[in-house]
């Protein structure tokens, strides 16, 4: 009976099993890949931030940080308890308290750098967050990195990760052809996304048809819990229809409307409302 119900959960879980793990903030659930393990952590707080550990038997690397200082000190706890050495953080947009996980290699591209700088984009998200939540924001960002390039391969912890382009523009997802995962900012099938533009909501589908073809197993992303295959070909469609419609309405207000009615079972409502005002601005 055991065995059966491993297989279904492997079957369920992206070939992996999962189970859930002790921290004092949030939750954390770890999937299983043979030799290597993917620790993934979710802050259940209004943020909805989502944060990785990638293990293996030589070592941590650590795929984003998190908004506030509680769950950074949570998650720099569990870190310690791996009893592990933390050899990388890949910080793509997400760096938020990164002194808490000691002295560690920093990875980011130039234009993830610049956004951290003060005025740059990530930098006035945390000003923003500080005056409206003040000391629960973890404020500190670094200021140096080891610079990365697309399309670039890093040796971690034994195995490999390739740096990939973001329609983003600063930030840079990341492929781990070790678990066939994709880990990139936002995505969430049943989750709107921030969709500034036309061209930018077409280049999103293109990198998700890039994905289908690959046959990514796992998506990773900061916003939404690990999904599968499945959760591709529903943003495809999601990211179609909110295409033509961007395209068809006459205003904001239809625009969110039209939305909303096609997809009335999504979250991320004020994301949605963001879309909408950079698209009919």
């Amino acid at each position: 009976m055991k065995k059966i119900f491993l297989a279904l959960m492997c079957a369920v879980l992206f070939a992996s099993v999962s189970f859930a793990n002790s921290i004092s903030v949030g939750s954390m659930n770890v999937y299983n890949f043979d030799d290597i393990k993917l620790h993934a952590y979710s802050t259940n707080d209004n943020m909805n931030d989502h944060c990785y550990i990638v293990e293996t038997p030589e070592g941590l690397v650590l795929i984003e940080s998190t908004a506030y200082k509680e769950n950074v000190a949570a998650l720099s706890d569990y870190i310690k308890s791996l009893n592990k050495p933390l050899t990388a953080a890949l910080l793509s947009y997400h760096p938020n308290g990164y002194k808490s996980y000691g002295d560690v290699k920093i990875y980011a591209t130039e234009n993830a750098l610049k956004s951290w700088a003060e005025n740059g984009s990530v930098y006035n998200l945390t000003q923003s967050f500080i005056q409206a939540l003040g000391d629960k924001v973890a404020e500190d960002l670094p200021q140096t990195a080891e610079i990365i390039t697309e399309g670039q391969t890093l040796k971690l912890a034994g195995i490999d990760f390739k740096i990939l382009h973001s329609s983003d523009g600063e930030d840079y997802d990341i492929e781990i052809p070790a678990i066939n995962a994709i880990y990139r900012h936002m995505m969430g099938s049943k989750t709107h996304n921030i969709l500034p533009a036309v061209p930018y909501i077409e280049a999103e589908i293109n990198d998700l048809k890039n994905y289908q073809a690959k046959g990514y197993t796992l998506i990773l992303t900061s916003h939404n819990a690990p999904e599968g295959k499945k959760a591709v070909e529903e943003k495809i469609s999601y990211l179609e229809k909110v295409l033509e419609l961007a395209k068809n309405s006459k205003s904001k207000d239809e625009f969110i409307k039209e939305v909303k009615a096609s997809f009335p079972d999504y979250a991320g409502e004020a994301y949605l409302e963001m879309s909408a005002g950079a698209l009919f601005n």
